[in-house]
C-alpha cells in the first residue's frame, strides 16, 4: 500500500509537454502561393506542388527534365480541340483547367456556344427541366473539354517523374492560399537536426503571358513550421536555393501553335 503512495504522485508529476514532444516526428511546410509577378500581386489558388527527398544537386535529373520539358499550355490544348473563344476566354477568367472549376451560370450558357450545346442536350434527357438540365450539362460536354486537359498534364507528370514518388503532395487553397505539407517523415541522418527536400511545382502556372515554374530546396525540421515564399527573380539574377523557370507562353489561334 506505502508504495501506491508513492507511484501516484510520480504519474501525476510527469510533464505532459514531455510525452508530446517524443511523439513529435515529422515536419511542417506550408508553400505561399502569394507571389508578385512583374510588380503585381498575383494568388496562385487550386496549385499542386510536389515534396521530394533531396535538394537541387540530388534531383538533378528531375530538375533537367523540368527545364527541357515541352509542355502544352493550355490556349493551346483547348485551341487544338476546335474550342470558341468564349470557352478558352471563360477557363482563362479564373484561372480554371476545365469546367468544373467553377459554378456555370445561365448567363454562361446562353453565352458560351459548348455550354448551350450541351444544355440543349441535358435538357431533352431530363424531359425539359431548365434547372436540372443547367445543373447538370457538363455531362453532354465532350469529354476531352471536361477533362482532356487535366488528364494531358497527368500523363506529363508521370512521364517527367519516371517512377520517383514524392513525400506528399499538397495544393493551395483559396483562402490562406497556401499549399500545406504536415507530418513528414525526416530521416535525420548524420545527428542532423533538419533534412533536405525540394519543392516543385513540376507543371508549370500560367500567369498573363508567360509560365512559371518553381525547384527550391528547404531544410525542415521538427522545430517549427516552415514557410516558403515563391519568388520571381529580376532580370539576369536568380533566387537563392531555387531553379526558377519562366518562359513565354504560345500564341494559340484556329487551333494552330506558334511561339512568340
Amino acid at each position: 500500500m506505502n508504495g501506491f503512495r508513492w507511484i501516484l504522485p510520480l504519474v501525476l508529476l510527469t510533464p505532459v509537454g514531455t510525452v508530446h514532444i517524443a511523439a513529435q516526428t515529422g515536419g511542417t511546410l506550408d508553400v505561399s502561393g502569394r507571389v508578385t509577378i512583374e510588380r503585381k500581386a498575383e494568388k496562385l489558388t487550386r496549385k499542386r506542388f510536389y515534396l521530394f527527398r533531396g535538394g537541387l544537386d540530388s534531383n538533378k535529373a528531375l530538375v533537367d527534365k523540368l527545364k527541357a520539358a515541352n509542355i502544352t499550355s493550355r490556349d493551346c490544348f483547348f485551341c487544338s480541340q476546335k474550342t470558341s473563344t468564349a470557352f478558352i476566354a471563360w477557363l482563362k477568367a479564373e484561372d480554371c483547367e476545365s469546367p468544373y472549376c467553377r459554378s456555370i451560370s445561365t448567363e454562361d450558357t446562353a453565352n458560351i456556344p459548348e455550354f448551350q450545346a450541351a444544355y440543349q442536350k441535358t435538357l431533352r434527357q431530363v424531359r425539359n427541366r431548365p434547372a436540372v438540365a443547367q445543373k447538370w450539362l457538363t455531362i453532354n460536354l465532350a469529354p476531352n473539354l471536361r477533362d482532356g486537359y487535366y488528364r494531358q498534364r497527368k500523363s506529363m507528370i508521370e512521364t517527367l517523374l519516371g517512377g520517383l514518388k514524392p513525400v506528399q503532395t499538397s495544393m493551395t487553397d483559396s483562402v490562406s492560399v497556401r499549399a500545406a505539407f504536415i507530418d513528414i517523415p525526416l530521416k535525420n541522418a548524420d545527428g542532423k537536426a533538419t533534412e533536405t527536400f525540394l519543392v516543385s511545382n513540376l507543371i508549370p502556372f500560367e500567369v498573363g503571358t508567360k509560365s512559371y515554374l518553381w525547384a527550391c530546396e528547404v531544410e525542415i525540421g521538427n522545430d517549427k513550421k516552415i514557410i516558403l515564399p515563391l519568388k520571381v527573380p529580376e532580370t539576369g539574377k536568380t533566387i537563392k536555393n531555387c531553379e526558377v523557370i519562366v518562359k513565354d507562353l504560345p500564341v494559340c489561334t484556329a487551333g494552330v501553335c506558334a511561339p512568340k
